[in-house]
């Protein structure tokens, strides 16, 4: 291969690569398609987020090492035969009860407003698409204002490697 055709080979290949980690953040992914791992609420990242009940449903992928507001660390399935019903919240509450203290127990140097909350379909189309699915996730509230999600750079999962 020529030093010209190497160069330029070079040159694209680390275009590609570079753009992967802005690429995560440019393409959403709908909040019942989420896996273990962190998010953005927005494509701003670094700053704060402010949560409602419509701006949740597209969420951002990427590293926990980088800029996030939340974690997801659980997804399952809940029995519950009515999502609307207080007993679908109360098992979707205790599955992630459950493995938060799992997830957290040793941690040290957690923030004080560390918290999390859960996700599942709304009663419907989205239900009978995704079924009775749940996603558990942290995030870290505004101390000021609860309604406020701090970006964050780290990750609350401890990963093991063999």
């Amino acid at each position: 291969m020529s030093r010209r055709k190497f160069l330029a080979t070079a040159i694209s290949l680390f275009l590609i690569l570079g753009a992967s980690s802005a690429q995560a953040l440019s393409k959403g992914t709908f909040y019942l398609e989420l896996k273990n791992g962190c998010y953005a609420a927005n494509k701003s990242a670094t700053k704060p987020s402010k949560w409602s009940d419509t701006n949740y449903k597209t969420l951002y992928s990427t590293n926990c090492a980088a800029a996030h507001h939340y974690e997801v660390f659980y997804t399952g399935l809940i029995k519950a035969k009515d999502l609307n019903s207080d007993a679908a919240k109360k098992e979707a509450g205790l599955a992630c009860d459950n493995a938060a203290i799992a997830t957290l127990t040793g941690q040290k140097d957690l923030p004080p407003t560390l918290t999390y909350g859960y996700f599942f379909p709304d009663p419907g189309a989205e239900e009978k698409k995704y079924g009775k699915k749940i996603f558990c996730f942290f995030r870290v509230a505004d101390p000021k204002d609860d309604k406020y999600t701090l970006s964050i750079k780290r990750s609350f999962r401890e990963v093991t490697y063999v």
